[in-house]
């Protein structure tokens, strides 16, 4: 009997062993998870309070502790002297629905900014986007490109039309949407090279993660013409019918 006690003592010691190694190996196997630096009051804040910049302050927290319309730090130029719409408690987040834009458009901008209105030519996303959510535009257009016929030099040259549709910008983040037009925050060179682009093209909104880091790159969503289409059909050998309904074979 006296030597079944320590027995039972070792075997709970080695169980407990194993199970504190097994969590700190769980644990060190856990993907770090991305930090979002928002913004958040430092004092209560009444309805139709003015929100002063002395009032508000960065804190940084794992991206899925973060209410999904939580301003960020970089947007403080959008929240600052602005009316608040709700009382707004020490510590809070905050929201953008917290904001009543009361103030000029323009002190939404970040410094360096141009605000830059884009009409979609697809507006169904429209309706479940809100200010603050990131985007990434997709273009569809036309261009024309010279092909010779044959390998030899003499051949004769010929003008192919080809439709192609490709990543214009990766990501941009929304200020305001007002019907089917939306405004961006972009800087100079983006802002006039999309004025110019929507003349020629079609422009579709694709919603993405906020904050997200990957896939920045205009390059890495590579582009699709429409010729694409016919060889994916090229794979598909079998035709496939409608199979008839109980009341068509009657």
């Amino acid at each position: 009997m006296k030597n079944i006690i320590p027995l039972i003592t070792a075997v709970l010691l080695g169980v407990a062993a194993v199970f504190a190694v097994s969590r700190t190996l769980k644990q060190q196997d856990r993907p770090v998870e991305n930090m979002r630096n928002v913004l958040i009051v430092t004092s209560a804040i009444n309805p139709g309070e003015l929100i002063l910049e002395n009032k508000i302050a960065t804190r940084s927290v794992p991206e899925s502790a973060a209410p999904k319309n939580c301003i960020d730090a970089t947007s403080l130029s959008y929240a600052a002297n602005q009316r608040a719409t709700r009382q707004i408690a020490k510590g809070d987040y905050l929201q953008y629905t917290d904001i009543e834009l009361d103030q000029s458009k323009s002190n939404m901008l970040g410094d360096g900014q141009w605000g830059v209105p884009v009409s979609f030519s697809d507006t169904s996303l429209l309706k479940m986007l809100r200010p603050g959510d990131d985007i990434a535009i997709i273009g569809s257009f036309s261009y024309q490109e010279e092909k010779r016929e044959g390998l030899n030099a003499d051949s004769p040259i010929q003008t192919v039309t080809k439709n192609v549709t490709a990543v214009i910008y990766p990501r941009v983040s929304i200020l305001e949407i007002n019907g089917n037009t939306v405004l961006l925050s972009m800087n100079p060179q983006q802002a006039i090279a999309l004025t110019a682009i929507q003349r020629k093209a079609s422009l579709y909104p694709l919603l993405r993660k906020k904050n997200d880091e990957k896939a920045l790159n205009r390059k890495d969503g590579g582009k699709f013409e429409d010729s694409a289409l016919s060889d994916m059909l090229k794979d598909l050998n079998n035709n496939i019918t409608i199979p008839l309904s109980d009341t068509d074979s009657r």
